[in-house]
């Protein structure tokens, strides 16, 4: 016969077996991710994206690296000219025998310009319009724009560098940049040029570099405009006024694209590449911006995440989802305790 004592204890055990709260439910690896939780260093490595910057910046020198390379020694084009059966005089391919014009874009103006407008322009966006008008602040958004244009500007230059001195064109101007002796009697074989800086030169017509880096910075900029806008989304103005506004935006979104296309036409002006440089060049460029973007930013057609970095998608995605999944996690994890304690 069990004592009063028995029965308390009893009845005291079947009372905290039916009350006692389930445990807290904790996944079998949260201690290895709290143990293996990156470090102050790594963090800040990971919040600036050092290691990509650096990538960027290595491929950057192999692709500078390529300048050194030996340009493809073709031979000097001819025109083979048959007098009589015995006979025969060479004269010069008049495609490439323009005079050599001064460049209207220098290349030192188009790395400043290139690169400083679009630096610029996102500096206005984040910091100086915030202040003056209420307009999205993006995290992260500098960062990624920075490493977006050195992205882009990469993979451009290392495409066009080892184009042009695996190729080995010769410009329009070819003749004129080499110094060719224009007394000599050529024999067709002879190599008459006497500046060597300005042959080596000469033999680098294919693709554009201009053409490309024009391209590649303002396609960027353009895609970045277009993405703060958000004119290219689903989402249309019922107003006559506001959808005037908008096409107005995206002319002025384009301008970027305008002078991407007058730098590239002055190189043909100028006598320095032929047209098929031109559009090499400008489909590189393009080529270049279009996967630089879509690596750091969201679509330009969805409203929810353009002009937004992947980073800042993916965060405003975690915090959309966190307010339902928690409180869910806690419903099934009651559930299932009443379950068991039935």
């Amino acid at each position: 016969m069990q004592s009063n004592a028995d029965l308390e204890r009893g009845s005291a055990g079947e009372f905290l077996s039916v009350t006692t709260p389930p445990p807290a439910w904790k996944p079998r690896d949260e201690d290895d991710a709290v143990a293996q939780r990156p470090g102050r260093w790594q963090r800040v490595l990971g919040d600036y994206r050092v290691a990509e910057f650096g990538c960027t910046l290595a491929m950057l020198l192999v692709a500078k690296s390529f300048t050194l390379m030996a340009v493809n020694d073709r031979p000097i084009p001819r025109i083979e000219i048959r007098l009589n059966s015995t006979t025969t005089i060479y004269a010069r391919d008049p495609t490439v025998d323009e005079r050599k014009l001064h460049e209207q874009v220098p290349m030192w103006s188009l790395i400043l310009f290139g690169v400083g407008v679009p630096i610029a322009t996102n500096l206005l966006l984040n910091y100086v319009l915030p202040k003056i008008r209420d307009v999205r602040v993006i995290p992260h958004d500098v960062r990624d724009f920075f490493l977006s244009l050195a992205q882009g500007v990469t993979m451009s230059t290392l495409l066009t560098q080892f184009t042009k001195h695996v190729t080995g064109r010769f410009r329009p101007s070819f003749y004129d940049m080499c110094g060719w002796d224009y007394d000599a009697v050529w024999d067709g074989v002879t190599n008459l040029c006497t500046d060597p800086a300005g042959e080596r030169e000469g033999r680098k017509s294919f693709p554009s570099g201009h053409a490309s880096f024009a391209w590649v910075t303002m396609l960027l900029l353009t895609l970045y405009l277009l993405g703060r806008s958000r004119i290219n989304c689903k989402s249309r103005s019922e107003s006559a006024v506001r959808g005037g506004t908008k096409m107005l935006k995206l002319f002025l979104c384009c301008v970027p694209c305008l002078a991407a296309s007058w730098v590239a036409i002055t190189r043909s002006i100028d006598n320095w590449h032929h047209y098929s440089d031109i559009l090499a060049g400008s489909i590189i460029g393009a080529i270049s911006a279009c996967m630089a973007y879509s690596y750091n930013y969201g679509s330009i057609f969805c409203r929810k995440y353009a002009g937004m970095p992947c980073e800042a998608v993916h965060e405003k995605i975690k915090v959309r989802q966190s307010p339902f999944c928690t409180p869910l996690l806690h419903v099934l994890q009651l559930k299932s305790y009443n379950l068991l304690t039935m």
